[in-house]
């Protein structure tokens, strides 16, 4: 059974690197998920997604520093 710590949801605060993963981590808010096809910056959204799944090019997400990112640009924080 996953528990919440196994969510990625919309409102979390999380690690991100810019420069698609090059840059130091900083935090963001997520504003919203897509899951989308791979390498494609739109897509189904929804409010959550396993964080097994999060770590690819087929979620992007929406960030409250005016930036999107691919999962795999994210970590837990």
């Amino acid at each position: 059974m996953a528990t919440k710590k196994d969510y990625l949801k919309v409102g979390d605060t999380v690690k991100w690197r810019g420069g698609f993963g090059s840059d130091a981590p900083k935090d963001a808010k997520i504003e919203s998920i897509e899951v989308c096809k791979n390498g494609d910056k739109s897509g189904r959204q929804v409010d959550k997604i396993e964080w097994s799944k999060v770590n690819s090019r087929t979620i992007v997400v929406d960030l409250d520093n005016s930036h999107w990112a691919y999962g795999t640009q994210l970590t837990k924080k």
